[in-house]
């Protein structure tokens, strides 16, 4: 049983004048797990008519212990893992002129395994004016430029001291973790940073229109479940798109295929062959993607 879901939880704020070093929002010291917001929600805009430049905050939450599969002497097992620590280890994707200041290297969460307690961080994306001038003037009609947020998480141990001594798990960054095929950081993606001339509309509406994306997530309902989950989302056109699972170390669990029409879809999802724990669901129509949390809870 695990004693708390492993989780990333993100939130972006609309853009603001800030210093380099953010302050991690008051209003999430409570949260539970989860990512916030969705990739449908996206960044704020950066827009050429901000004559402070960009400035977009995330938030993190750690969470303390996850469950992750592992073959263990010919035999695929599941072990629980107490989580130390976190860090970002790159903002893939950020163009020139863009940067990213995190208000620690490395988030630690309090107290000691096998008790571990959350804590809370966050990361500031930053640009001058004149950055998002430059590649607005080599891009007239605006930009999406998709970034990936490559998080890593230390383990501590397992609750499993074979596995401890055998696979080398504890005490190691999951970016470390060479001997496990399939695990390693975790790669948050589907976020864009989206660039705008001074016309755009968007930006002359204070930048807070959305932009409506050719595929794009609603959610899962229900979300925790046990069994099966409705997964929603919505398409621009109709055409194939890819639906892939991965664990909270990166490891892909499921991957298929689906016929989506135009406009919403619905996707039933079985969890049959998956251990309780949080997942990240990814739509892909193979240029544009969406990535959504969802939950697996325990009998």
């Amino acid at each position: 049983m695990i004693k708390k879901l492993l989780s990333i939880a993100f939130f972006a704020l609309t853009a603001q004048v800030a210093s380099a070093q953010c302050i991690p929002n008051p209003a999430y010291v409570d949260s539970p797990f989860g990512v916030w917001p969705d990739t449908t929600e996206n960044l704020p805009l950066a827009c050429v008519n901000n004559p402070n430049g960009y400035s977009a905050v995330i938030d993190l939450k750690t969470l303390t212990d996850t469950t992750v599969a592992i073959t263990l002497a010919g035999q695929n097992i599941s072990v629980v893992a107490f989580i130390e620590a976190f860090r970002i280890n790159e903002v893939q994707g950020l163009p020139a002129g863009f940067s990213y200041i995190a208000n620690s290297t490395i988030w630690t969460n309090g107290g000691s395994s096998p008790n571990f307690t959350p804590v809370q961080g966050c990361v500031n994306i930053l640009a001058a004016q004149s950055a998002i001038q430059t590649i607005s003037d080599a891009n007239p009609a605006g930009i999406d430029i998709p970034l990936n947020v490559i998080v890593d998480a230390k383990i501590s141990e397992t609750d499993n001291a074979i596995a401890n001594g055998l696979l080398g798990i504890n005490d190691i960054w999951l970016s470390d973790l060479s001997t496990i095929p399939g695990i390693g950081a975790i790669q948050v993606g589907g976020y864009k940073l989206r660039i705008r001339p001074a016309s755009d509309p968007d930006c002359l509406n204070a930048g807070t229109a959305e932009l409506i994306a050719p595929v794009s997530a609603k959610g899962n309902f229900p979300n925790p479940f046990v069994k099966n989950t409705s997964i929603q989302f919505n398409s621009d056109a109709a055409k194939t798109v890819n639906l892939s699972v991965s664990n909270m170390v990166g490891k892909v669990v499921y991957t298929s295929k689906l016929q989506a029409s135009k406009g919403e879809n619905n996707v039933n999802f079985t969890a049959d062959q998956l251990t309780p724990g949080v997942y990240f669901y990814t739509i892909s129509d193979g240029k544009n993607s969406v990535t959504r949390r969802m939950v697996v809870a325990a009998n």
